[in-house]
């Protein structure tokens, strides 16, 4: 590849970037990151999720044969229930999904052989 080809790619790659980033997935993707990175609740939910997650880690180092083992496993598996119902929780998923769809058509666009950035 010449230097001249692959200064017009980057070029290309940032007006596609560019024009990602003005979609409405990218934005609604950004508010609720900025939403499950900034509130309080959602982030009391999974510094809790984080410290059970850990004392079920530990208790699993014995299995089934740990006293606690059960009583463990059904309190994680209700409290990530909790974590995944919360609304903002689900929207962020949701919003994370859209912007992974439209990431993956524009890569199958621009590698399709007939007009892609790559052919």
């Amino acid at each position: 590849m010449t230097t001249l080809q692959e200064l017009t790619l980057l070029d290309q790659l940032d007006r596609l970037n560019h024009m990602i980033k003005q979609t409405e997935e990218f934005g609604h993707y950004c508010k609720y990151n900025h939403l499950i990175n900034n509130d309080p609740e959602v982030l009391e939910i999974i510094s809790t999720f984080k410290r059970m997650k850990e004392d079920f880690e530990e208790v699993s180092r014995f299995g089934k044969y740990h006293p606690d083992f059960t009583t463990k496993r059904r309190e994680i598996n209700q409290y990530k229930k909790k974590l995944d119902l919360h609304p903002i929780v689900m929207e962020f998923r949701r919003a994370e999904y859209q912007l992974q769809a439209l990431l993956d058509l524009s890569l199958i666009h621009i590698s399709s052989p007939r007009d892609g950035l790559l052919s």
